[in-house]
């Protein structure tokens, strides 16, 4: 659900919230194993070291203590014993051995005072527990048989002696820490441990670990919140100033001089986008200004000549003459309104038509063949290279391009001057080039040439019957077949066209034009 939300502040706080969480739980959890980890350590510690002592003691018990057996038989006597005060005095704490015969009290019973000695010997290390005094360490000893040796404090249920295979475990029985082993002569040794206010230390911990944790991911959240406010307030600034554009208003851009470079990216595509923006109004503005220019002549024209036809009876040749003046007015009028219209599909798309497969220098000829005549009036020369180049497109648009450029090398030319048209493959292109030797083009006006309505002041003026939109649709119909149109050109020495198609766009165009 939370996918879904549209603030992209909160989601970042949500994606903060997430990791954060993540990364404080799996830190307590790794600190809290750690602590209990360490506890049990300390606990085990104790537990293995009571069992080495108890194992300690069990090394001096006789094998036949272990068995469950009575000590063996004294052996025969060789000498009369010793008399009272004779012989070496005894080591001072050194138990008398079973089987020694010099010893006074070898021959006493398993149940007599060195068993009981061996008995006292087997205990916890430390001191002596204290009447009423809780002992939270106890112990077992059995014989392999299953009896018990000894048992000190052991809970209810532990005087059987439990399985051990093997190497000595350590677990929990109930509240209770035991670690079970083997002794010496197969013997089982248990040791334990109330383990006592170790859990309750565990669950303060984890208590406190986590009231830690919340207060961590409060602060580290309230952080978050603030931080996501100041990264997102140049965007907010960038929106403010967007806003503020509009059709009245274009010059206004955003500030990317405080702006984070992740940011200011985005803010420099969005002044392009806004300088693209004006450029289109501004060319809009012209497009309408130079339009009603255009159209306000001929309107005239057959204004003017109603006007001065009916002010007063005219003969039938006056009317004859007014009327054709009239006429040249409409059809330059009706020129101009298809040119427009011509651009205005052109900027929608492909101007006209469909792409189907043609073959340029084909539709190159037929234009020169219906130009020809207009190349004999203005005395040029038209001269021709051509191979066969086969591309998908609109041929009615192509022969518009071409009689554009052709005818606009002628129209211009000088008397006695040269038009060179050449059609080739440069690579996976198809290229039309026209090259004349008229007059030239300057650089300003070469910048400029596409645009509509614009004219090169002295070569191409409204004198010559011109609209100024002839390039400029030439230009529409090439971009529409992914195409570019380029001029070069030097004062004097003539210019040159060129329209490069790439035919593999086109091929791609056309076949989407048939799956649609």
């Amino acid at each position: 659900m939370w996918l879904m939300v549209k603030s992209i502040r909160l989601r970042l706080l949500i994606w903060y919230a997430a990791v954060l969480t993540g990364v404080v739980g799996g830190f307590a959890v790794l600190l809290y194993y750690e602590v209990r980890a360490a506890r049990l350590a300390e606990l085990d510690a104790h537990l293995e070291s009571t069992a080495a002592g108890l194992e300690a003691s069990l090394r001096l018990f006789p094998p036949h203590e272990f068995n469950g057996e009575p000590p063996p038989a004294p052996p025969p006597k060789k000498q009369p014993p010793p008399k009272k005060g004779e012989g070496p005095p005894p080591k001072k704490n050194e138990f008398p051995k079973w089987n020694d015969p010099q010893s006074p009290k070898w021959n006493d019973p398993p149940d007599g005072p060195n068993r009981e000695r061996l008995l006292n010997s087997l205990n916890l290390p430390g001191p002596p527990r204290q009447a009423g005094e809780g002992t939270p360490t106890y112990f077992a000893v059995w014989r392999p048989n299953g009896t018990l040796i000894k048992g000190s404090d052991l809970p209810p249920g532990e005087e059987v002696m439990p399985s051990v295979a093997g190497e000595a475990v350590t677990y929990f029985r109930g509240p209770y820490r035991e670690r079970l082993g083997r002794g010496p002569n197969a013997s089982t040794i248990l040791v334990g441990r109330d383990s006592g206010n170790v859990p309750a230390e565990l669950t303060a911990f984890i208590w406190r670990l986590i009231g830690t944790g919340a207060v961590v991911l409060a602060v580290g959240l309230l952080g978050g919140w603030l931080i996501s406010r100041r990264i997102l307030r140049p965007i907010s600034a960038i929106a403010a100033t967007a806003s503020r554009i509009s059709g009245v208003s274009l010059t206004e851009r955003i500030d990317t001089s405080n702006v984070d470079t992740e940011l200011a990216e985005l803010a420099d595509v969005l002044n392009e986008a806004f300088d693209r923006l004006q450029g289109a109004f501004d060319r809009q503005a012209r497009f309408t200004a130079d339009a009603s220019h255009e159209l306000r002549t001929p309107l005239a024209v057959i204004k003017s000549q109603a006007e001065l036809t009916l002010s007063r009876a005219r003969t039938p040749e006056e009317y004859r003459l007014a009327i054709e003046a009239c006429l040249r007015a409409a059809t330059r009028m009706t020129d101009l309104v298809e040119r427009l219209l011509l651009l205005a599909r052109a900027d929608a798309g492909l101007p006209g038509g469909t792409r189907s497969p043609v073959a340029l220098e084909r539709v190159v000829a037929e234009v020169i063949a219906q130009l020809k005549p207009l190349a004999v009036e203005k005395e040029v020369t038209l001269t021709t290279d051509f191979v066969p180049v086969p591309v998908s497109a609109d041929a009615v648009a192509l022969a518009q391009v071409a009689g554009n450029l052709i005818a606009n090398a002628i129209q211009y030319n000088k008397p006695g001057g040269q038009v060179r048209v050449k059609v080739k493959l440069d690579g996976t292109d198809a290229v039309l080039s026209v090259k004349d030797s008229g007059p030239g083009i300057g650089p300003e006006d070469r910048r400029r040439i596409f645009e509509r309505f614009y004219r090169v002041d002295k070569a191409r003026t409204r004198s010559t019957g011109g609209t100024g939109l002839g390039l400029a649709i030439c230009k529409s119909i090439v971009e529409a077949h992914g195409g570019t149109i380029s001029c070069e050109s030097t004062l004097g020495k003539g210019s040159t066209f060129r329209v490069r198609l790439p035919r593999k766009k086109m091929e791609k165009a056309a076949k989407a034009e048939e799956h649609d």
